[in-house]
C-alpha cells in the first residue's frame, strides 16, 4: 500500500519542517516503533511552533545545537531584528559558523 501524499502547510517554515519530520519518522522506524508511534512523532515535529514551542524540544545531545539556534533566533526577534537577520542568526548558531561571542548574554 503506498503511503498518503503529505499536503504541506502553507506557513515559510513547513518545508524544513517536513524534513525534519521525515528525519525524525524515520529515526522512529529504526528503532522498532510502531506504525502509530512513527505518524504520532512525524505529526509532533509537524504541528511544531519555532516561536512558542522552545520548551517541547527536548534538551538532550542530539536537539542541542537546534535548541541554541531557536533560542539565539527567539532573542534576536525580541531585540527586534528582520525576519532575514533573524534567519542568519539561527542558521549561524546551527551550522556553528558564528563568532561563538552571543550578543544576547551581554
Amino acid at each position: 500500500m503506498a503511503h498518503p501524499k503529505f499536503e504541506l502547510p502553507d506557513d515559510p517554515h513547513a518545508k524544513a519542517r517536513y524534513a525534519s519530520a521525515k528525519l525524525h519518522a524515520e529515526a522512529a522506524k529504526k528503532a522498532g516503533k510502531s506504525s502509530e508511534e512513527i505518524h504520532a512523532v512525524f505529526k509532533k515535529v509537524m504541528s511544531f511552533n519555532p516561536a512558542t514551542d522552545l520548551e517541547k524540544v527536548p534538551k538532550d545531545e542530539a536537539h542541542k545545537k537546534y535548541r541554541s539556534a531557536l533560542l539565539h533566533a527567539i532573542k534576536a526577534k525580541e531585540a527586534g531584528k528582520s525576519d532575514a537577520e533573524i534567519h542568519e542568526v539561527f542558521e549561524k548558531v546551527l551550522k556553528s559558523t558564528g563568532s561563538g561571542h552571543c550578543k544576547a548574554k551581554q
